[in-house]
């Protein structure tokens, strides 16, 4: 069960370092069902990204407009701008750039400190499904423990 949140802190550790290994290098997710990512993840949210401002050469800052909360209530509040740390660039599995487009995100961290990457984006649709199944609304209000 924890092996979708240990992928996504492994991409997230790994990566800075793969930057600078060249452009032939692509980034690979481990597949976990939503649900599972669901219950794993610090928080997730559907949100629309309104910018990305470089953090150095390796990292860049997204901002979302949070537009619904499914883990990470309280923490996370809708309506509100999301600061997410991630890679740079898809090659080194960052978020996508997609300016006015809506993502569904698992994030790790805590508030004022969140990152994600590309394994993990969702489909909003599809994160929307992972929280109405039964028994994510007790696998989702669960607290979770940093890796």
């Amino acid at each position: 069960m924890r092996g979708g949140r240990v992928a996504i802190a492994a991409v997230l550790a790994v990566l800075p370092g793969l930057v600078f290994a060249g452009g032939a290098l692509a980034c690979s997710c481990s597949p976990a069902p939503p649900a599972e990512s669901l219950a794993e993840a610090d928080a997730a949210v559907v949100g629309r990204l309104l910018g990305v401002e470089p953090r150095g050469a390796t990292r860049a800052e997204y901002r979302y407009e949070v537009l619904r909360v499914f883990r990470g209530h309280g923490a996370i509040e809708r309506g509100t701008v999301l600061k997410v740390t991630s890679p740079r660039g898809s090659a080194a599995c960052g978020l996508p750039d997609g300016i006015g487009r809506r993502f569904g995100l698992f994030l790790l961290g805590g508030p004022g400190r969140w990152a994600s990457g590309l394994c993990g984006v969702i489909s909003p649709r599809r994160l929307g499904r992972a929280a109405a199944q039964p028994g994510a609304s007790r696998l989702a209000s669960t607290p979770s423990c940093a890796s």
